[in-house]
């Protein structure tokens, strides 16, 4: 084990080196962006190894997710959002971003076993590292074409992260 901070010695280090281990990168799939009146959203799928999802999946996460915006709306978002379908190893989690007026941001999450019992996530639940990779894109996607641009929303929905091993010339996908 690399040397670390005395503070982390112990359990803690044998933890971290555990998440270590056990991280792998998760595809991060971009689907076309939601359109409605007077709202724009990206939405992303996020797999982990062995999950697939389908569009009815999708449609069913897009409903709960529709009530949110529509909460956020009424809240005083500008009508950009993101939403992340992640499909996880231990359940399915829905995260809802919303920008807001003032440089803020609505976050919600919504949990569940099975895409059609998504719940409200316990407070104090936060996006995990495969969910924030997704966030992460988003608010560089967001200062770049909206803050620091000519509010350029074509080139904001054209800036999609995604993940996805891609083929290789012999056809078999890379990453496998």
């Amino acid at each position: 084990m690399p040397a670390s901070d005395p503070a982390l010695a112990g359990a803690a280090a044998v933890a971290l080196t555990g998440l270590a281990d056990a991280y792998r990168p998760r595809p991060i799939t971009p689907l076309m962006p939601w359109r409605y009146a007077n709202r724009l959203v990206k939405p992303y799928v996020v797999t982990a190894r062995g999950r697939q999802w389908d569009d009815q999946m999708v449609d069913i996460a897009r409903s709960t997710a529709t009530r949110q915006l529509e909460f956020d709306d009424a809240m005083g978002s500008v009508g950009l959002g993101v939403v992340v379908l992640h499909l996880g190893d231990d359940g399915i989690y829905l995260v809802v971003q919303s920008w807001a007026k003032d440089f803020q941001s609505r976050l919600s999450i919504f949990s569940g076993m099975d895409v059609d019992d998504l719940r409200p996530a316990p407070i104090g639940a936060a996006p995990c590292v495969w969910e924030l990779e997704v966030l992460s894109h988003e608010r560089t996607a967001y200062v770049n074409h909206i803050l620091s641009a000519d509010v350029d929303v074509d080139s904001w929905l054209d800036d999609a992260l995604d993940t996805r091993p891609k083929p290789l010339p012999n056809g078999i996908p890379s990453g496998t």
